[in-house]
């Protein structure tokens, strides 16, 4: 693997590429939005952004963002962008409810310079307490329950992935991707809720323990996400790529590269692998 510093963006956690928009959100529902081909030529110093914005009821139900795409739907016929998907993740850790295994999803529309979204949905993992394919233990729930998600935009699929622990590795889990406009009710936030259930499950496999997931991506039938600390010897920044067509996996520790701060950002741009860490540091990767 070779990486290469590219420029600098805004820090956070992970985002998502649509055209040639770079989205970096924060925990608190932040966005900020850079045009990729200014932010590729930028020579040195960070790249000026083209908006910010702020998702819609953050103030409610904030996602965490530790991991972010756009799908393949559009909530109407003419919109200039597709659903994109956030997860909560670990924003209600300290809550009665956690929130565990929801990802939120936004219509996203412009005007202009400016951004609006709209929270449409929330996709809900059914089983978390389930101790045979998602709970860590019988008794308890590991140190990373809340899991992530990503889309397959080519096949309309939906990957759910969750730390276990150590001895049971990471579980992916892949389900249809729920409509745009499918779903109940929910009271407790006003918006449609599909619940995803055992019975929906389309194919389940392990791979070895992730060390804290990051960010992700699915690109061409493989699964991209980071994880790992700045500057953990154990929880080492790195970058698995997971192939979801034989079940197998890559490891690449980044710091064997000089590469120490927290990954979060993962996506790709007409081919090329575009990566962030936390503090907004953007570079090349090829594998």
């Amino acid at each position: 693997m070779k990486i290469r510093q590219i420029s600098k963006i805004a820090g956070g956690q992970d985002g998502a590429i649509y055209g040639d928009e770079l989205f970096r959100f924060n925990t608190k529902g932040e966005c900020t939005v850079y045009s990729v081909s200014d932010v590729i030529n930028k020579k040195d110093g960070e790249a000026a952004p083209i908006a910010t914005f702020k998702l819609d009821r953050a103030e409610t139900v904030a996602p965490h963002s530790n991991a972010v795409c756009f799908g393949c739907e559009f909530y109407e016929e003419n919109d200039m962008y597709p659903l994109l998907y956030t997860n909560i993740y670990n924003n209600y850790a300290s809550k009665e409810d956690k929130l565990i295994g929801v990802c939120l999803v936004y219509r996203v529309q412009r005007v202009g310079g400016e951004f609006k979204t709209t929270l449409v949905q929330m996709i809900e993992i059914g089983f978390p307490e389930d101790a045979q394919l998602w709970k860590a233990y019988s008794d308890k729930h590991g140190v990373r329950p809340y899991g992530n998600f990503t889309v397959d935009t080519e096949k309309r699929a939906y990957w759910a992935f969750v730390m276990r622990n150590e001895e049971k590795g990471t579980r992916y889990f892949r389900f249809d991707l729920p409509s745009a406009h499918s779903g109940e009710a929910d009271a407790r936030f006003n918006v449609k809720k599909v619940v995803l259930g055992k019975e929906d499950i389309r194919e389940y496999f392990d791979c070895e323990y992730h060390r804290f997931v990051q960010g992700a991506i699915l690109h061409e039938g493989k699964i991209y996400s980071t994880e790992g600390f700045s500057f953990d010897k154990v929880n080492r920044p790195a970058i698995r790529v997971i192939d979801l067509a034989d079940k197998t996996e890559k490891y690449f520790d980044i710091t064997e590269l000089g590469i120490n701060e927290e990954p979060e950002f993962i996506d790709f741009y007409n081919g090329a692998c575009l990566y962030s860490d936390a503090g907004g540091n953007l570079f090349t990767v090829e594998f």
